[in-house]
């Protein structure tokens, strides 16, 4: 469902579905991740990416203009924060089957918890421009397919 101009919040039902390919990129999501989306130990691929810094149009059902802009957190200009929270904390270990995980220009925050380097299937993970503050584990570095 990449670049469907898709806004609101992500469902909490998403983490009741067998997925293995979640790829929500490039629409307007905003707010937190849901708990349950930890719930999803199928998941190989995760794409999350550019809920925030884009502008496109996008035309709804009945023929009418959306314009659906981010700029950057702007709030005072409505714009669209992104996703938010902390997606690479302990819950992450969850994910056990994850292969790809691609959070990049969102508003994710927090720490990149060591627990990631229980994810042997891991390859890419892609987290630029996001809020994130903290070093990279010696973990990650130790890992084998990433």
């Amino acid at each position: 469902l990449r670049k469907n101009c898709l806004y609101g919040t992500l469902p909490p039902e998403l983490g009741e579905l067998p997925l293995k390919y979640l790829g929500l990129a490039e629409n307007a999501f905003s707010g937190f991740i849901p708990e349950t989306l930890f719930n999803l130990t199928s998941v190989e691929y995760v794409f999350l990416s550019f809920q925030n810094g884009n502008r496109w149009n996008c035309t709804r059902s009945r023929g009418g203009i959306v314009d659906i802009y981010y700029s950057h957190g702007d709030q005072a200009q409505g714009a669209n924060l992104g996703l938010q929270g902390k997606i690479l904390g302990d819950k992450i270990s969850n994910l056990s089957s994850l292969r790809t995980i691609s959070i990049t220009k969102n508003q994710f925050s927090g720490t990149i918890s060591t627990d990631i380097s229980s994810l042997k299937q891991l390859e890419n993970m892609y987290a630029e421009s996001n809020k994130i503050r903290s070093s990279i584990p010696t973990e990650i570095a130790l890992m084998e397919n990433i």
